[in-house]
């Protein structure tokens, strides 16, 4: 991979089948953006990417089926670290939006909204959240620079779907 040099430690964690179209795509993005990038094969070793590049803006993707094992520890640590995070969603019927076949189905996605994580219908998705990232990134020595999470749960592109405007507790109340 080519090195960062924008002097704001660019690092993209990209989690699941190296043979999958979102991380072939992921890759080519970033190597066309000369940003460094590792292949994790599971979450487990997307955790120690993300501790050994702790000094680094970090942008995550991967499919939510991936992202969710281990009773979501993987977002807590999103949503605690500030981690950018891109979750490709099962995405159905065409022009239908994911499908939640389950209770279970329902509640990662509730997990993965509260956490803040991007929601992609898709590989193509994947260059609007690189490119949005890219333009809020900011350099490592800024003052005032916030860790925490800095943006909220939404579909690529930044808009925000009508589909995606129920409340936590409309959300519990469908897992309850």
């Amino acid at each position: 991979m080519a090195k960062d040099d924008s002097g704001i430690g660019l690092y993209l964690i990209a989690v699941g089948r190296p043979d999958s179209a979102l991380l072939r795509t992921a890759l080519r993005l970033a190597r066309e953006r000369e940003i460094d990038a590792v292949v994790c094969p599971n979450v487990y070793a997307a955790v120690v990417a993300a501790a050994r590049a702790a000094d680094r803006r970090i942008l995550v993707v991967g499919p939510l089926s991936e992202l969710k094992v281990e009773k979501d520890y993987f977002f807590r640590i999103v949503t605690a670290r500030g981690l950018r995070c891109g979750c490709l969603l099962d995405a159905g019927r065409p022009g239908k939006g994911p499908r939640v076949r389950s209770r279970a189905a329902a509640r990662d996605l509730l997990v993965a909204c509260r956490a803040g994580v991007t929601l992609l219908d898709g590989v193509a998705d994947l260059r609007a959240v690189l490119e949005e990232w890219l333009a809020t990134a900011e350099p490592r020595d800024a003052p005032g620079r916030h860790r925490g999470p800095a943006h909220t749960p939404r579909r690529a592109g930044g808009e925000v779907g009508d589909e995606w405007r129920a409340t936590a507790a409309e959300l519990s109340a469908l897992l309850g």
